[in-house]
């Protein structure tokens, strides 16, 4: 691991989103979609969510990772998770995941789940160390609307 960066954690706000927007569109392997990722989208997941959603920021004050989660009251999922390529290895992903999972306990919720693309190894190599166990007994289906 690289050395540790000086960072701050905090809730997102809406007024985050161009540059976490621009943030996800520099990382590779990160899977985004027009309906659900649109600014309006965002905002009412905020809305529904203000306390489970995070950014990161460096002492300059950009944003250099951020992580997306909410819960419907049984179980939390993480949505979106995204460090900047020249802030990796330090640490960064792991902490927000750690922001997320005490969030979690604090609200008393038993479990969290991730989705991550299947060719994503980076991303799957990432949650592996997190600790989070791939379910071989679901096939994850959506129907469009």
């Amino acid at each position: 691991m690289t050395e540790p960066i000086a960072m701050t954690i905090r809730h997102m706000k809406i007024e985050d989103y161009p540059l976490v927007y621009g943030l996800w569109t520099r990382c590779t392997g990160f899977t985004m979609r027009d309906i659900d990722d649109c600014e309006d989208a965002i905002k009412t997941f905020l809305k529904r969510n203000p306390d489970t959603c995070f950014v990161a920021e460096d002492d300059d004050g950009r944003i250099i990772g951020a992580i997306l989660a909410g819960h419907d009251g049984r179980r939390l999922r993480i949505y979106h998770t995204a460090v900047d390529p020249d802030a990796r290895g330090r640490g960064i992903g792991s902490m927000l995941v750690g922001r997320v999972v005490e969030t979690l306990r604090a609200i008393g919720l038993p479990k969290v789940a991730v989705g991550v693309p299947a060719d994503n190894d980076a991303g799957n190599d990432f949650w592996e160390r997190q600790g989070f166990a791939v379910r071989d007994d679901l096939v994850y289906r959506e129907l469009p609307l």
